[in-house]
């Protein structure tokens, strides 16, 4: 199933013994463009922390009432590494959250999450020490509420403006970046672009370049609103 990031951003956090708080925010990678983590809003229950779910760790979805379900309880989340709400989320702060839940490092092995293609426990040991220090590279994880501002370029003009991401629930690989294309046509309906399609992305000044033309991206189909994209999906 697919999901718009905005509206997961709606969904509660159900630990195994109660509420936890909402998703505030997704961290995606910006290589493999995999969301990696649920930035969740505990200022109710933990206040001046910033609590991260990997999606690894999501155990049912449910749709209709906006809920989701994690495998922790309270406690386990409580006496997890601290991350200032106001810090940036370091490497040495992720490999020891990881460590801490024992979830895959998913930049260790050339899948999607590591050395298998879907979210789990930590399986790097079936790691050589060689293939670790080969595959302990930057990796750079990226706020989807952030990107939803970025302007997004054809190669002969500008095209429009990120909307919003759809995300598949399996591998939680983000599938099309929605594009408000109002800039070059005159509407405000919605494309999708697959980030394959991306040629490259201008992080710190919010562009998005794309290996296409205005007359191919008018081209392809458009959608006037979100629930129109989720039915044709």
């Amino acid at each position: 199933m697919l999901f718009f990031a905005s509206d997961l951003n709606e969904y509660n956090i159900d630990a195994s013994d109660g509420q936890m708080g909402k998703i505030q925010d997704l961290y995606f990678d910006d290589d493999k463009w995999v969301v990696r983590y649920a930035v969740l809003d505990v200022r109710k229950w933990l206040p001046s922390r910033r609590i991260l779910l990997s999606l690894g760790s999501f155990q049912s979805i449910d749709s209709q009432n906006q809920r989701i379900n994690v495998e922790h309880d309270k406690e386990t989340v409580r006496n997890s590494p601290s991350i200032p709400a106001d810090a940036p989320f370091s490497k040495d702060l992720e490999i020891a959250l990881t460590g801490y839940y024992g979830w895959s490092r998913y930049w260790l092995g050339g899948m999607l999450w590591g050395t298998e293609d879907i979210p789990g426990t930590n399986t790097d040991e079936q790691l050589s020490d060689e293939d670790r220090f080969m595959q302990e590279s930057e990796h750079y994880l990226r706020s989807e509420v952030e990107t939803r501002a970025f302007r997004v370029h054809a190669n002969d003009g500008k095209a429009g403006a990120v909307a919003d991401f759809l995300i598949d629930d399996v591998y939680w690989k983000i599938r099309y970046v929605a594009v408000q294309k109002g800039d070059f046509a005159a509407d405000d309906k919605l494309l999708l672009i697959e980030p394959g399609e991306i040629q490259s992305v201008d992080w710190m000044d919010g562009h998005i370049y794309i290996n296409s033309s205005l007359k191919e991206l008018n081209e392809l189909t458009s959608y006037g609103s979100k629930d129109e994209v989720t039915h044709a999906s």
